[in-house]
């Protein structure tokens, strides 16, 4: 080759990509060589500086290198459906998750923020995991179902409560009758059994297809299983995500070195709380109650429910929780449980503040039913507590004779939080062992009102069992007074409930 060909095949200048790394540039046509080997792209020879974008505040100065907090992009539903892996989905399917993304996902949490709400981060899971289609699907579907039983049994609303229970309940289930006879109920069943067709292929093979989609399709059946009934099958899907999870590798121990810790869950903060949430109220109305321990990660336990506050639906203040955790613990040791164990369980209860916690609050309009919410809870840990603990007899007749004095005051937090406000979403737990306690026919009148508002929220089955154990349960003490503790009956009936 002449020099002259030598030249012509070579640029004049070398490439701004060599310019900007400093490097010596072979100035090769059409693309530099040196960008061709290191595998950058190659800004090429032009005589124009070419712009480039970066999240940099600055490129010279004390504020060199320091950059834009990232934020994540929202993709609209519309642009989700519009993936090509989704082009197959049927009109109905994509309705339903239309409707899921419209409905369902603010009442997944406490505050929907959009940006931070994890049941619509769900939503852009669904074109690299199709399982996760089917379980949406079907949580959509049942949802929608409830609703149209709703409507269709408003039309012929009882005008009269002369009855406390039988009204209601008999209200409730003609709705959920008449919501078997649904096409929507069919869809979502139909939809539930891909769902677990789909996590059972997942579960037989040697690692997940998508550990976040999987995931996010166990907490969806979870849910799946809480609003059709809240009785019994929720445990099967809990007990697989803490086998399933450190079989996978894809549990707390990757964390310990940061490499692996790449090839966790995006999603983990949020599967941690959401595990946390389900594991710790899960483990109340059952007699062989589990510990809670994190799943997904490392953190302490309180900085993990400290996120629970925002991101689920409960509300429940993150040391009220964690006192629950502490007293599941406790009662499933309670053979080889100290009594300063107990008593410091009981001192954490009665040294959180309600008031402090609601100014902690992300708004300031917001103070006032969070104070009652947090006030609703602390009593219903501490009933809670009382009936599943080995307390003393003088120490439970002290501390039940004192809520008691409390439930009237408890009673009207309860009947104060609006029943459009989005704090009403946290009180069903609370809600049903405060519930248990009552002991007049004024006090279970206005747990009755209570339920009614959480049954037009809801519309779902578990609201509906919930209010019929209640209603066992003032039964069972009309008959023999309040020597047992309420948590015995729960056993003794032999279902394992989550009411949240």
């Amino acid at each position: 080759m002449s020099v002259k060909t030598a030249a012509a095949n070579c640029a004049d200048g070398p490439c701004w990509t060599c310019r900007r790394r400093r490097l010596k540039c072979d100035r090769a046509l059409p693309i530099c060589g040196k960008c061709t080997c290191s595998q950058q792209p190659c800004l090429g020879y032009s005589k124009d500086k070419p712009l480039r974008w970066t999240d940099s505040v600055a490129t010279r100065g004390k504020l060199t290198g320091k950059k834009v907090p990232h934020q994540e992009q929202h993709l609209p539903i519309s642009r989700v459906l519009d993936d090509p892996c989704l082009q197959d989905l049927s009109p109905s399917m994509r309705g339903y998750i239309t409707y899921f993304e419209q409905q369902c996902c603010q009442e997944c949490v406490l505050y929907d923020f959009e940006r931070e709400n994890p049941f619509k981060r769900f939503i852009r899971l669904i074109p690299s995991c199709p399982g996760l289609c089917y379980a949406v699907v079907s949580v959509a579907a049942l949802h929608q179902a409830f609703r149209i039983a709703s409507a269709q049994s408003n039309e012929k609303t009882i005008a009269y409560k002369s009855d406390l229970n039988k009204v209601h309940l008999s209200q409730w289930v003609e709705q959920v009758h008449y919501m078997y006879q649904l096409p929507a109920y069919h869809d979502a069943l139909y939809h539930k059994q891909r769902t677990l067709s789909f996590l059972r292929s997942e579960a037989n093979a040697g690692c997940f297809s998508n550990p976040d989609g999987v995931i996010a399709s166990m907490i969806m059946s979870l849910w799946f299983e809480l609003m059709d009934s809240g009785r019994d099958t929720w445990r099967y899907h809990l007990h697989g995500l803490r086998e399933v999870i450190p079989k996978r590798g894809l549990s707390l121990v990757l964390f310990k070195d940061k490499e692996l810790a790449a090839d966790l869950p995006q999603m983990s903060e949020y599967f941690d709380t959401s595990y946390a949430i389900f594991q710790i109220l899960g483990s109340t109305f059952v007699q062989a109650k589990q510990p809670y321990e994190p799943l997904f990660s490392m953190s302490p336990t309180l900085d993990i429910l400290k996120s629970s506050e925002s991101q689920t639906w409960i509300g429940c203040p993150a040391t009220l929780l964690y006192v629950l955790s502490l007293v599941n613990a406790t009662a499933s040791r309670s053979y080889e449980v100290s009594p300063d164990g107990i008593d410091n369980i009981f001192f954490h209860l009665r040294n959180f503040s309600p008031m402090k916690w609601a100014v902690a609050g992300v708004e300031v309009n917001y103070m006032k039913p969070r104070y009652q919410l947090a006030c609703v809870w602390q009593v219903a840990v501490e009933i809670y507590a009382l009936q599943v603990l080995p307390v003393s007899f003088e120490s439970y007749v002290i501390n039940e004779g004192r809520i008691r004095n409390s439930l009237h005051s408890i009673l009207h937090h309860l009947q104060s939080i609006d029943p459009a406000d989005v704090h009403l979403k946290g009180i069903f737990w609370p809600a049903f062992v405060i519930g248990a306690e009552a002991q007049t026919m004024s006090q279970r009148v206005l747990i009755t009102d209570v339920f009614e508002h959480l049954w037009t929220l809801w519309r779902c089955g578990n609201v509906m069992n919930a209010f019929k154990v209640l209603e066992k349960i003032w039964a069972r003490r009309a008959m023999e007074g309040s020597s047992r503790r309420w948590i015995e009956y729960v056993y003794e009936w032999g279902e394992d409930w989550m009411f949240i």
